[in-house]
């Protein structure tokens, strides 16, 4: 949380702005003719989708944060 307090809220947001774009990016090149996303094994697919998943979370809960505090501070 230290870490968190010690950037700027702009930066924070932008942070988690770029996270939230690169696993789209991700998840959109992964994609075949018919829309569905192709992997190779099930597992990797399950870790994969689980991980971006986790991912898009924290993004979101860094930008609503640095929205919140930059805003009601």
């Amino acid at each position: 949380m230290n870490l968190l307090q010690d950037i700027s809220y702009p930066v924070a947001f932008l942070i988690g702005l770029g996270i939230r774009l690169m696993v789209g990016m991700r998840q959109f090149n992964r994609r075949g003719l018919g829309g569905l996303q192709h992997f190779s094994n099930y597992f990797i697919g399950l870790i994969t989708i689980s991980v971006e998943w986790l991912l898009k979370w924290v993004a979101s809960a860094l930008m609503l944060w640095s929205l919140w505090v930059w805003l009601f501070r």
